[in-house]
């Protein structure tokens, strides 16, 4: 038997590139000193993009990172602070009037700070977790309510509800009043003097839809697609004196989303906004 000839595979040299860059060099019928050079620098670059994106991700983790573990410094200290002007104010028989003033006035912005870190530790949170059970939302709803009642007063904004006695509903109590608490407190802040929020709540099917509506200064189309994404203000309220960086509204889509529900804004310009959470009134049946 003679010997076996070799035969040498005419693209041979195209082996490394991604398919759609060897039936590129097919289709040119024979340039291959030019269109080599050029697949080896098109590969590079592809190469060099990747490189950055992957740059742009661990950037992006590390900020988050760094957001998590000041907010996890400064919530110690901060809840040291409240609880010392507390005890403070529990004896105020013993102090001036301005000075009760002024201490109510450090605690009201400790407690402000506060919620901000917070915000920016859930924010900074990529797994968000919740644990639903069966819990009495009409309760829940009522409790949000009355913990808002003083900061209604101070804005002189009437803060009312209108629930059943009863409304069942499968979620994270924590969660979902901490959401709670975010819609009312927007409602509150951004309605102007004399104005109303009315917190509402109703069960359709299985699902179960609780309203917080204001008479406020209400948005732009544009403006309520936007209104849920992290660190997004109108120009109206930046313009304004509002305070507020942007996460309680991308943080209570993220708390109700996790349950299996959704939010929805309607709102006009100048005629106030209703923003409706849809919950799960039972637990979803297990797959079979």
């Amino acid at each position: 038997m003679g010997k076996q000839q070799l035969v040498r595979n005419p693209e041979s040299h195209l082996a490394g590139f991604p398919r759609r860059l060897q039936n590129l060099f097919r289709l040119t019928g024979g340039r291959e000193t030019e269109l080599s050079a050029l697949l080896k620098v098109s590969l590079e670059r592809e190469r060099q993009l990747s490189d950055e994106v992957a740059e742009v991700v661990d950037a992006l983790t590390a900020k988050d990172n760094l957001v998590a573990n000041v907010s996890h410094e400064f919530r110690t200290p901060l809840t040291s602070i409240i609880g010392n002007l507390d005890l403070v104010l529990g004896e105020s028989e013993e102090l001036s009037p301005t000075a009760v003033r002024r201490i109510e006035v450090a605690q009201r912005n400790a407690e402000r700070l506060l919620a901000l870190v917070s915000d920016l530790l859930v924010s900074a949170d990529s797994a968000l977790h919740v644990h639903p059970r069966r819990t009495d939302l009409a309760a829940l709803l009522e409790a949000s309510v009355g913990s808002a009642q003083a900061l209604a007063q101070a804005a002189q904004v009437s803060l009312s509800t209108d629930v059943p006695a009863t409304l069942w509903a499968e979620v994270d109590p924590l969660r979902i009043s901490q959401a709670v608490d975010n819609l009312v407190s927007n409602a509150i802040k951004y309605s102007p003097v004399g104005g109303a929020v009315r917190v509402s709540a109703s069960q359709e099917g299985g699902r179960v839809l609780v309203h917080v509506e204001d008479d406020g200064m209400g948005m732009t189309a544009a403006d309520a697609d936007r209104i849920f994404t992290r660190f997004f203000r109108s120009p109206a309220v930046r313009g304004g004196s509002v305070p507020g960086i942007g996460l309680g509204l991308s943080i209570t889509k993220a708390i109700v989303e996790r349950h299996g529900g959704s939010i929805s804004c309607r709102t006009l310009p100048g005629c106030g906004s209703t923003f409706t959470l849809e919950l799960p009134a039972r637990a979803a049946t297990p797959a079979s």
